[in-house]
């Protein structure tokens, strides 16, 4: 089986649905890595700075908290843009953040690249950008509910699959 053979049942389903997958899968990536991972940078974020689980909880708290203040700016960009830029500008943004947190050596730096840089992209890019998408198929019911469900399988996969990925590395420099 060659591989135009492959795509081609996937070429004939509907546009929308298409996008939905797109989105449903960068739900997932995104939440396993942001959403539900940082029980995986948890304990390294935390002996790597020499931080109280306070302190560290304290700023994951923040970043939950912070998506609902960023929100009517995104949805402002994504009503003038579209979700495309938003999403591309969030992906890049997000991978730059992790790229960064390998040179955290501080409270406040950390606070800086997780709170500045990571989750302003992720509520931009892997929550509202994907919700604006699943909107505009035909069937918002089905679309969201797929859309969604990419959480809970963040929750069961991406997350776990992130942990085997940082686990040869013992601290936050190497992973």
């Amino acid at each position: 089986m060659n591989f135009p053979d492959l795509i081609k049942p996937i070429s004939a389903l509907y546009y929308g649905w298409r996008m939905i997958g797109v989105v449903s899968a960068l739900r997932i990536f995104g939440g396993g890595l942001h959403q539900y991972g940082f029980t995986v940078f948890f304990l390294p974020v935390t002996q790597d700075l020499g931080l109280t689980r306070a302190m560290t909880s304290l700023a994951f708290s923040l970043a939950r908290a912070e998506g609902a203040i960023e929100s009517p700016v995104v949805g402002y960009l994504l009503d003038r843009y579209g979700p495309k830029p938003m999403m591309l500008a969030a992906t890049t943004l997000a991978g730059l953040g992790y790229i960064l947190f390998a040179f955290v050596n501080s409270y406040t730096t950390f606070l800086i690249v997780y709170l500045g840089v990571i989750s302003l992209a992720f509520t931009a890019g892997f929550v509202h950008a994907p919700t604006v998408v699943a909107g505009a198929v035909y069937d918002r019911t089905q679309s969201y509910a797929t859309v969604f469900t990419g959480m809970t399988i963040a929750l069961l996969i991406a997350a776990g699959l992130t942990a085997l990925l940082i686990k040869p590395w013992a601290n936050l420099r190497k992973a």
